[in-house]
Parts: C-alpha cells; structure tokens; sequence
C-alpha cells in the first residue's frame, strides 16, 4: 500500500467515524439530566428501569422502585429525595454532595420510570 492509498484510506476511516457520531445524536436524543444523575448514581442498585433487577438487589423488594411498596419513605416527591440525600441505613449509600435540583431531577426521573409523567426532553 502506498502512502497516497494510505491517506486516503485513513481520510474515509475518519468521515465514517464522524458520520457514526453524529448519527449518534440523531439515533439516540440527548439524555435528560435526570436519566445521566439516575444512570450515575441510582442504576447500579436499582437498574435501568428502576425494577431493582441488579446483581446486587435482586431478589431485594425494597430495591424495585416501580411498585408501590416504599420502605423508608410515603412515595411523595420530598420523601424520595430525603432517602436520596440521606440514604438507608445498611441498604443504600448517602447522596449529600447532589443538590436540591440534581435530588429534583432524579425524582422527576423516577416518575418517567415508574410511567407518571412523560419523559423530558433534553435541550
């Protein structure tokens, strides 16, 4: 292979990495800033879809969030995002340094999981 055939290899190489990139963006919307806190810091235990399904919690009740089965707080807004704050003692980490609108954004999350709201767009 000369260099000239190399060039122009490596120049369609690049344009298709780009082109998968910005696919990307078009394929998949941007994620809210709910969904990137909850994949960050709640999905790990409670999975993806908040059913609790995870190596860890399987098996676990307290770990699917879509029931109705809460047990250290009522389900309502302010309550959730104590626990998220604070955390379960010996069930789920502290969450201290997320803030008001980070704890607020998951809750809002929570609640597209759990299908009560529809899901926000991202900007």
């Amino acid at each position: 292979m000369n260099g000239r055939t190399a060039s122009v290899g490596y120049g369609v190489s690049l344009a298709l990495v780009l082109l998968a990139l910005v696919a990307c963006d078009v394929l998949f919307p941007h994620r809210s800033e709910g969904e990137k806190l909850w994949r960050k810091h709640c999905a790990d235990c409670h999975g993806l879809t908040a059913e609790g399904n995870t190596p860890s919690y399987m098996g676990n009740s307290y770990a699917d969030l879509t029931d109705n089965l809460w047990k250290d707080c009522s389900g309502d807004d302010d309550s959730i995002e104590a626990v998220i704050h604070d955390g379960v003692f010996a069930q789920m980490p502290e969450n201290p340094k997320l803030t008001h609108e980070e704890r607020a954004a998951i809750v809002r999350y929570l609640r597209v999981l759990r299908h009560e709201k529809k899901p926000e767009t991202a900007p």
